[in-house]
């Protein structure tokens, strides 16, 4: 029993060190000042890149064999990534942030849901009631942004559409990489990423190179940031449910636009601290509990 339970305590370490990875990512992507297409081009192409050397390195060199890569998990895993980083880049740079980051909030829902269809997961109660309360907080959030005006806007009614996407896509890709044990989930990421640059590339109006400092920004976010968080949190996907993970990523819709705030000063409001509280709160004290449950059933 010792074995599962560490591997679940394992997990849940993971998600956490990727999660607050993660939470700086869109203040450098608003840093670098690239629109939508040329920030996927930058962003995906260097995080493919990124993606590849830590497959080689971590499987490829271990291994010594080709993975299997024909495979229907693969080629929608490859799909997965592409959607995300496509949509994650044009949302942020059409939108206002906590709009996208509330859309791509209903991950855990999207999760639930297929872990219950490809997995047959049923999700406990102290993960639904914990899953209620977030979306609470992060509901009050989004009340005290100056979004009320422009609801009905064409650009955060895309930027709320593009945040479902990537939500969608990220609990699809947990999914498989839980369900999937075998399959070469960094290698899928790097096409993916690398797919979403060539599509970028061939929509963008103009291929530039940035300034110094816009290309330290996404640099930063492309080489380091996006590649180590995401493996990371798809290595914990294989150890508790893509619920929890997605839960656990939460934590970089409130403490994403604190980053923000402190890099750009865009300041939030009491009503958004007041909500990202909840969150911050609920999620400790989930992620609490079941490291209690953890320790109790090894030592059982």
């Amino acid at each position: 029993m010792k074995k599962p339970q560490n591997l679940n305590t394992m997990g849940l370490s993971l998600a956490i060190f990727g999660a607050l990875l993660l939470t700086p990512d869109t203040l450098f992507m608003r840093l670098s000042e690239l629109d939508g297409f040329s920030m996927l081009v930058w962003r995906g192409g260097l995080s493919g890149i990124a993606y590849l050397f830590i497959w080689m390195w971590f499987s490829l060199r271990v291994e010594q064999k080709m993975p299997p890569v024909f495979t229907l998990s693969f080629g929608v895993i490859v799909l997965c990534q592409m959607l995300n980083a496509t949509l994650f880049s044009l949302a942020i740079a059409i939108a206002p942030v906590t709009v996208v980051l509330i859309g791509v909030a209903t991950a855990p829902v999207f999760a639930a849901i297929l872990s219950r269809v490809f997995l047959g997961e049923a999700l406990s109660k102290l993960t639904i009631g914990t899953a209620i309360l977030v979306m609470i907080g992060l509901y009050i959030s989004v009340l005290g942004q100056d979004v009320a005006p422009t609801k009905l806007s064409a650009s955060t009614l895309q930027g709320a559409g593009l945040g479902l996407g990537v939500a969608f896509s990220l609990a699809m890709n947990f999914t498989l990489i839980r369900k999937d044990k075998d399959v070469p989930f960094v290698l899928a990421i790097a096409i993916g990423a690398l797919l979403a640059a060539g599509l970028g590339a061939l929509c963008a109006e103009a291929l530039y190179w940035p300034e110094a400092k816009n290309l330290a920004a996404i640099a930063l976010t492309g080489v380091i940031i996006l590649p180590v968080s995401f493996v990371t949190l798809s290595y914990a996907a294989r150890f508790v449910s893509s619920s929890t993970v997605s839960l656990i990523m939460l934590l970089e819709t409130v403490l994403g636009p604190l980053w923000v705030w402190w890099g750009i000063g865009e300041e939030p409001t009491d009503s958004m601290l007041i909500g990202g509280t909840i969150v911050v709160i609920c999620l400790t004290g989930f992620l609490i509990n079941q490291g209690r449950r953890n320790i109790v059933k090894t030592i059982k």
